[in-house]
């Protein structure tokens, strides 16, 4: 995967999510992907999500708790061949509160064939 290829995937998933439609991507990951979502962090949605449907169920779950849900990433470093670190801002409004949440988070993504094959998210507390 090339870099502006690489770029351009993450730019149509971060759209999908602030758009609240993460089902509109499931094409863009295998069949088997392994997800590790905030493990760790003690966070509602923590754990190891397996195959596609897990991982946008998981999805829709995040993003229907949230009135909006924007990922900016800031930086994208490869790591190795189809490995990729995403260090970037993620800025939310829960649906429950008025209050505006700010946060960093880091992913890790491996592609093969140009669909993500494993990953993981951590959002800073």
């Amino acid at each position: 995967m090339s870099d502006d290829d690489l770029e351009m995937t993450i730019g149509v998933v971060n759209d999908a999510i602030t758009a609240g439609d993460p089902r509109s991507v499931a094409d863009l990951l295998d069949p088997d992907v392994v997800w590790e979502h905030n493990l760790g962090a003690g966070t509602p949605e923590e754990g190891v999500y397996r195959g596609r449907e897990s991982v946008i169920q998981l999805l829709e779950r995040v993003v229907e708790t949230w009135e909006y849900l924007r990922p900016e990433p800031r930086s994208i470093d490869r790591l190795d061949e189809g490995v990729y670190l995403v260090k970037g801002d993620l800025h939310a409004k829960h649906r429950a509160s008025d209050m505006e949440i700010g946060a960093s988070y880091e992913q890790q993504l491996e592609f093969r064939d140009h669909k993500l094959v494993k990953g993981w998210m951590k959002v800073a507390s």
